[in-house]
Formats: C-alpha cells, sequence, structure tokens
C-alpha cells in the first residue's frame, strides 16, 4: 500500500462533517451498483453477511480501504501513514495505519486496525492487543470496520485503555440500499440525522485532541 495524504478540513467545515461523510458513504454504495452487485451491499447492511471478493472483483480488505476508510478518515482531518514501520515491537507484526497529524498535548503515538464490515469485533481485539503489548508511550487507537469507529486513548506505561469515542453507523448504512432498491424511499435529509444521531462528529481530529490531550496530561500529573 501507498502512503496516503489528505487536505486538511477546517474548523468551520467541522458542522458539515455528517453531510462529507454522507457523500462518502453514498459513494461506496453506488460503488456496488457499478460493479454489478448492489443486492451484495444490502446482504452485508441488513443481514450482516460478510464482503466477498469474488462478488466485487478485488480484495475485501483493499475496496474497503479505498471506497470508505480511507475517504471517511479524510473527512474526520486525519492524516495517515499506510502499514506503516516503526512498530515491530508488537510481535513482528504491524497495526494498518499511523495517524502523522495528532497534536496529543506530548510525544504519542496514534495507530488504526481496519476489517471489512461486519467484523469489528477483530479490529478491536486487535488495537487493544496492540495497546495492551506496548507501555512505552501513551498512545491512541483506532478500531474500525467501515460502520462502527472505536477509539481508545491509552496513557503512558498504563495497562488500560479509555475508550473516548464509540460510533456506529448500522441505522445509516441500512438506509443506503434504497439509493437503488426503491429510490424513492431514500431519505437524504433524515439519513444525514442519523448519522449526527450517531455522533460522527466526535471523530474529528479536533475533539478527539481535545480529549486524549485532557487524559494524557491528567496521567502525567505528578
Amino acid at each position: 500500500m501507498t502512503d496516503t495524504g489528505h487536505a486538511s478540513t477546517t474548523i468551520q467545515d467541522h458542522s458539515g462533517i455528517a453531510e462529507q461523510l454522507l457523500r462518502v458513504l453514498e459513494r461506496f454504495a453506488d460503488e456496488f451498483s457499478t460493479r454489478g452487485v448492489p443486492a451484495h451491499l444490502t446482504h452485508i447492511v441488513r443481514e450482516e453477511k460478510y464482503l466477498k471478493g469474488k462478488n466485487i472483483g478485488q480484495e475485501p480488505e483493499r475496496f474497503v480501504e479505498e471506497q470508505l476508510i480511507w475517504p471517511a478518515i479524510s473527512v474526520f482531518d486525519y492524516t495517515v501513514w499506510t502499514q506503516p514501520y516503526g512498530y515491530p515491537k508488537w510481535d513482528k507484526s504491524r497495526p494498518d495505519f499511523e495517524v502523522r497529524n495528532v497534536n496529543c498535548g506530548l510525544d504519542c503515538a496514534v495507530i488504526g486496525e481496519i476489517k471489512t464490515p461486519n467484523k469489528f469485533e477483530y479490529a478491536e481485539q486487535d488495537i487493544i492487543n496492540y495497546l495492551k503489548s506496548d507501555l512505552g508511550e501513551p498512545t491512541i487507537g483506532f478500531a474500525t470496520d467501515g460502520i462502527r469507529w472505536q477509539v481508545y486513548a491509552r496513557p503512558e506505561k498504563s495497562a488500560d485503555s479509555i475508550p473516548i469515542a464509540d460510533v456506529d453507523l448500522h441505522e445509516v448504512y441500512r438506509q443506503l440500499p434504497n439509493r437503488h432498491e426503491e429510490e424513492e424511499s431514500y431519505d437524504k435529509h433524515r439519513t444525514r440525522e442519523r448519522m449526527v444521531e450517531a455522533g460522527v462528529e466526535e471523530l474529528h481530529r479536533h475533539t478527539i485532541e481535545k480529549r486524549v490531550a485532557e487524559i494524557f496530561a491528567t496521567d502525567s500529573d505528578p
């Protein structure tokens, strides 16, 4: 995989994050139709089936990264490096990405694990294992399958990870097949409202930076 850089999102754009992310999700849904398999999206989001490479004509993890995860991360205003070096301390494995532009208030690592839709628990377990494996510096961990996003903060030399964001977009995803099954029933405005209700703005870089800075500052107090 190649390194991925993204344009910055201003603070003024923050209030429009749901609209921006909805466009990402709609393009993701439309890609299934472009590839001639709109029903596969329905099976994934409504029946919790797994994404199949033979249906989309591409390796599932790469498809999800390109069509969903990297565009979403851009909306949240993160700059990432994929498959970063420098993490051999975790049993010779590497996280799926490293975030390069988070200000924690002190030196910290920011890493993430990605799985395909409906395999969130595997991403969650992987990131928790990473956070427990190296306690030498404060670390932020992202776990996502594109439908659910969790963010953890783990202070330096602490074995405990603190959840700081948990955004579940299942109800949003369930609406997306309507764009191709029965377009007249797809309510874009209501779908966007569901995103706001799910708390998507909690994932924006400015919000995460504020929360982790408070946690790490408290932990470092004498």
